[in-house]
Parts: structure tokens; sequence; C-alpha cells
């Protein structure tokens, strides 16, 4: 990718080692849910296949959490992203989305599903932009309520890109 290229990134699948990264760019980011450092290095180690990092020289500057769904594996669920301030606003929130087109996997999925708070412009967008790259149809739809993640925070409707029209992706 251009983005890439230009800033000497290296797009990658996490390692254990690199969970204190990820969860240090979880707590500076002051938008995303903070889960325990714990967590961050078994998403780092177990699910790496699904996760991407970008570094900068030898520092972790961004991240991407996903899964595919155990009941529907062709399904995949982007959990958090995050990009460091000095990184923010050059592409590298979508290089590290389109780096998953390039793993094996990724032939195999049907649709794209995440949660955004209709006030996240800037996730809106990116998923928005990452539909249009893919050709996929957006659907939206309830799913976590106020009910669920109690009063103080913002409902987050379930945000799926539909490919399951397209012959390749």
């Amino acid at each position: 990718m251009k983005t890439q290229q230009a800033m000497k990134l290296n797009i990658r699948p996490p390692s254990l080692n690199d969970g204190a990264a990820i969860a240090r760019l979880v707590n500076q980011s002051k938008t995303l849910d903070v889960n325990s450092t714990y967590l961050y290095f078994l998403l780092a180690d177990h699910f790496a296949d699904t996760c991407a990092v970008a570094e900068f020289g030898d520092e972790v500057v961004g991240f991407v959490t996903a899964y595919r769904l155990p009941s529907q594996p062709n399904v995949l669920f982007v959990w958090q992203i995050a990009i460091s301030a000095t990184m923010q606003g050059k592409g590298l929130a979508s290089a590290l989305l389109e780096s998953f087109e390039q793993r094996d996997w990724f032939a195999k999925i049907k649709a794209v599903q995440c949660t955004i708070s209709p006030s996240n412009k800037a996730s809106n967008a990116l998923f928005a932009k990452w539909a249009r790259h893919l050709g996929a149809q957006v659907h939206i739809k309830p799913y976590l309520t106020s009910q669920h993640l109690g009063l103080g925070h913002e409902a987050e409707p379930l945000v799926e890109l539909d490919m399951s029209a397209l012959t390749t992706h």
C-alpha cells in the first residue's frame, strides 16, 4: 500500500510480546473501552492470525484486534483499533484493516462486523471507506444498548459489511 511504503511501516500479526504495547495504545486512546492487559496478551498470542500491529521502527504505533465468530467462521468481528497520536491521520487504520485482505483466511470471509457508537465519526467513516473498497453492502442494526453497557455508555449498533454477494474480494 502506498501509505505503508511512504511511512516505512511494518504491519504484521502480533506476538505475545506485543500485548503491553497494545494495552498502552488502548489506554492512550481515551476513547476505547479499557480491558485488562492480560486480555491484550491473550489476543496477541491466541488470535494473532486475525489481529495486526503496525510498527514504525521498533515501536508499535497501531493495532487492530479481530476474530472470526466461532459459530460463523466466515464472519470477521473487528473489536478494537487504535493508532498512536503521532500517526493519526495518515491512513494507518485503513492500512491495518486492508492488511487482512492479504491473509489466506480472508478469501473465505463473507461479512465483517463491528460495533460503533453513532457519535464515533472517525470509526464510522473508516468502516464506510473499507466497505466501498471491498464493494460490500453496509447493514446497521441495534445490538448493544445501555441495558448491556450501562447508562453512561452510548449504544453500539452492529455494523456489518456484507460481502456475501461478491464473487471475489
